[in-house]
């Protein structure tokens, strides 16, 4: 005799959100995966010399030579692309460090402080960091320092860093209102000890999704700062540099803007969907509603 069962809707919920979970890892993960072996193989190997002419052919159509053309000056586009997808990652990477830093540094000081008045100073100052543009603050640091990857990384890092702070101090003020966090506190249990026994273990799902959308959005304003001028100089390669001198002849050779727009969507989907997967696995929260 066969037993037939039948699936409860939260069974049937669960395991909705598990395939649902998966694929925002596997689609995130893959695109992510594809970007990162093209950036590590540029260390070791490129096709040509980033500032190699070639043959002089400007504007070339993909070939068996040039797999996506050649730019204006008769560059391999592909060698191009392979350097830029090192830069994007540079970015990402030291942008998102900084904005962690700075941010979750500062969140967690202004939500632990006993003082009401020094909570306030930091959610105003929280407010008008949020409200002041990237461009405008790369503008800022171009003009202390130079126009160099390292300056768009601060500038990115540094107004990424009002959001991450912010998203902190909220996460960390609620924690420290639950009442095992007071019963820790009335025990004597010091400060730092609750902040890291007890806040970052509840808050770092939420703080690495956003950190996910730090990164995507540090690739996409970096390539908007080159675009404008303020990114990496030239010899360095940027995907932002490539639609700016792309621009001027995409209808003879569309290839050359369309790639890079190809591999910066590319990208920032990536950390979109791997941010929200990594949200539905390690949040305890939706483990406990699923």
């Amino acid at each position: 005799m066969s037993v037939t069962t039948s699936e409860s809707p939260q069974e049937k919920a669960y395991e909705s959100s598990r395939l649902e979970l998966n694929s925002s890892l596997i689609i995130g993960g893959t695109l992510i995966s594809i970007v990162l072996v093209i950036a590590l193989v540029s260390f070791f190997w490129t096709p040509y010399d980033p500032n190699d002419m070639g043959e002089g052919i400007r504007l070339g159509a993909p070939s068996m030579q040039h797999w996506i053309g050649t730019d204006k000056l008769g560059r391999d586009l592909f060698t191009q692309l392979m350097i830029g997808a090192r830069l994007a990652f540079v970015v990402a990477i030291g942008s998102t460090s900084i904005a962690a830093f700075i941010g979750i540094s500062l969140g967690l000081l202004a939500a632990s402080t006993r003082n009401r008045y020094i909570d306030e100073a930091f959610s105003y100052f929280f407010d008008v960091l949020i409200a002041f543009p990237t461009i405008l603050m790369a503008m800022l640091v171009v003009t202390i320092r130079d126009a160099s990857i390292s300056s768009a990384i601060l500038a990115i890092g540094f107004s990424a860093s009002a959001i991450v702070s912010r998203l902190s101090r909220i996460s960390a003020t609620s924690i420290l209102k639950t009442d095992y966090v007071k019963a820790a506190i009335a025990c004597g249990t010091s400060r730092p000890a609750i902040i890291f026994r007890h806040v970052l273990p509840n808050i770092y799902p939420i703080l690495v999704v956003q950190l996910m959308l730090v990164a995507s959005s540090a690739i996409l304003a970096e390539a908007s700062l080159a675009y404008l001028g303020l990114g990496a100089p030239p010899p360095q390669a940027s995907w932002g540099r490539m639609l700016l001198e792309a621009q001027r002849s995409v209808m003879r050779a569309p290839w050359g803007a369309i790639v890079p727009g190809v591999m910066i969507i590319a990208i920032v989907m990536g950390l979109n969907f791997l941010g929200d997967g990594i949200r539905e696995h390690f949040d305890p929260e939706m483990r406990n509603k699923n």
